[in-house]
């Protein structure tokens, strides 16, 4: 039992933010937000008069197989960071792999997807024993391909202080932020849950990149918020840090912690106007950790926490292929979020495969899974159509029948939702989650959908489909998978099936600030 007046006990916020950012048939059709296109933010961030490091051009390609990467995205490894290493890993989780040009300019996609499109999360790295790199903190530029310098010297010891402790013993870290504005433009206040759908999605990649390269790594979700922010030299409120991957296991002791300056980098501004959302600032604020005591307390809590993982009886024991038979680098290059589906049926193979990768474990600060896979099958060879739900192992069905419509209408009555071959809802027991990890829990919840959603993309074309991922009505989802899904809420949706078109892979931008293709 938790003692009382922990901070991270009370979970009022998350579930007050849930609430009033939930969609509804009703709060769709009441809702008369237009988007100023002429105010849309730019999607990279530029720093003003700051040195700049270029990454090598000639990088590594995770060439191990896709599915395997995957799948072993949980395992500890030997490998050994450099600085190509760490250009590739960069590259495939927030790189550029598309441009299209359009009459209001151009385009840029990215490795992973994001919502809209928008782009919302940077990459920041905290460098103490990279081959090739000077120890500092960097930011990622996908645009230039470049590290802009923030700060010099080994602050690793930092940044483990206020996170993790084991994090001083990794090579390097990743830092995800993210810039609310650039979703917010879009999405308003529901936009604080896409923060950590965007940043999951990216880890997923970076995971699984992580798994080719052999190199060593864990999710940190827990840390306080101000001195990582402090350390960035970001604000904690236009933008946020809200995740730290450290990579690769060292063997030089980081320079013991010491404060670090405050610093206000010039940044360019990436809209006229930036409007506030109220809500999300409540949420963000209600869900920071502000101290390390209070931190080494969370994390107790967030390690101990039980998982959410349900054994079912009489299921279905899926039957995934072990190998795609395709590199990582090839299938993180083909994704691209699925705009129409034709129909048509996939394997059961190719879906088992999907659900094993999306409910691979992972090494984190806190245990999971904490979320559970709810589907609707609607074309499967070999499987019944209906709804179901995924132990891990096999496949419960909760109802049959013929749910196209109705996989249509959950994902907020789009045709997506209706056409794909199966529709993943992946759910959790918010208010449980809640109890043991309090507000921090809502982000924790978010990121976790996020990281499987991002596992089920890979896992798709990986296998020779595709897949998108899709808002909903949260209260109808949850109502049509009860009784077995009375205390869950769904966290995000991802849409799997045959495309009804063929895209061609993206390909390799190593910048496009010098290459002409901006």
């Amino acid at each position: 039992m938790f003692r009382k007046g922990l901070q991270f006990q009370d979970y009022s916020k998350a579930l007050q933010f849930h609430e009033k950012t939930k969609h509804s048939y009703i709060s769709v059709r009441t809702d008369f937000h237009r988007l100023d296109w002429a105010n849309k933010p730019h999607p990279f961030k530029i720093y003003e008069g700051l040195p700049t490091i270029p990454l090598p051009k000639d990088i590594p390609k995770p060439g191990l197989d896709a599915l395997r990467c995957l799948y072993e995205v949980s395992r500890a490894r030997d490998g050994c960071l450099d600085m190509h290493a760490l250009a590739s890993l960069l590259y495939f989780t927030g790189g550029i792999t598309r441009v299209f040009r359009f009459p209001d300019g151009a385009h840029y996609f990215r490795a992973a997807p994001a919502t809209g499109a928008l782009y919302p999360t940077e990459l920041y790295v905290v460098a103490g024993d990279v081959n090739g790199l000077p120890e500092g903190v960097y930011h990622f530029s996908p645009y230039s391909f470049k590290l802009t310098v923030l700060r010099a010297g080994d602050l690793r010891d930092f940044l483990a202080k206020y996170s993790d402790e084991d994090v001083g013993k990794f090579q390097a870290s990743l830092v995800f932020t993210s810039i609310g504005w650039r979703n917010a433009w879009k999405y308003r206040e529901r936009s604080y849950r896409h923060w950590f759908w965007d940043s999951g999605v990216m880890v997923a990649n970076l995971l699984a990149v992580c798994a080719a390269f052999r190199l060593d790594t864990r999710v940190v979700s827990g840390f306080v918020d101000n001195e990582v922010n402090r350390l960035l030299a970001v604000d904690g409120v236009k933008e946020a840090a809200i995740i730290v991957v450290p990579l690769g296991r060292s063997h030089k002791k980081p320079v013991e912690a010491v404060d670090v300056a405050n610093l206000a980098p010039s940044v360019k501004p990436i809209s006229k106007r930036e409007h506030t959302y109220s809500l999300v600032e409540e949420i963000h604020r209600a869900s920071c950790i502000n101290s390390v005591e209070e931190l080494q307390r969370w994390k107790q809590a967030a390690i101990s926490a039980p998982s959410s993982a349900e054994r079912a009886e009489e299921t279905v024991a899926i039957k995934p292929v072990e190998q795609a038979g395709a590199q990582l680098w090839q299938v993180i290059l083909r994704r691209g979020s699925t705009r129409r589906f034709n129909r048509q049926p996939i394997t059961f193979t190719q879906l088992s495969t999907i659900l094993k990768a999306a409910s691979s474990t992972f090494a984190a600060d806190f245990t999971n899974p904490l979320t559970n896979i709810y589907l609707i099958v609607n074309a499967v060879d070999g499987l019944r159509p209906g709804a179901y739900y995924f132990d891990g192992v096999g496949l419960k069905l909760l109802k049959a029948g013929e749910f196209r419509s109705v996989s249509g209408y959950l994902c907020l009555e789009q045709e997506l939702g209706s056409d794909a071959a199966a529709v993943l809802f992946i759910m959790t027991p918010l208010e449980k989650v809640l109890q043991r990890l309090g507000n921090r829990g809502y982000r924790v919840v978010q990121l976790e959908g996020g990281i499987r959603a991002g596992l089920a993309y890979l896992a798709a074309y990986a296998v020779g489909a595709g897949a998108t991922g899709l808002t909903f009505y949260d209260d109808d989802v949850r109502e049509f998978f009860s009784p077995h899904a009375g205390d869950k809420e769904n966290v995000i949706v991802v849409a799997v099936g045959n495309p009804a078109y063929k895209a061609k892979p993206g390909r390799m931008m190593l910048g496009v600030e010098e290459t002409g293709n901006d």
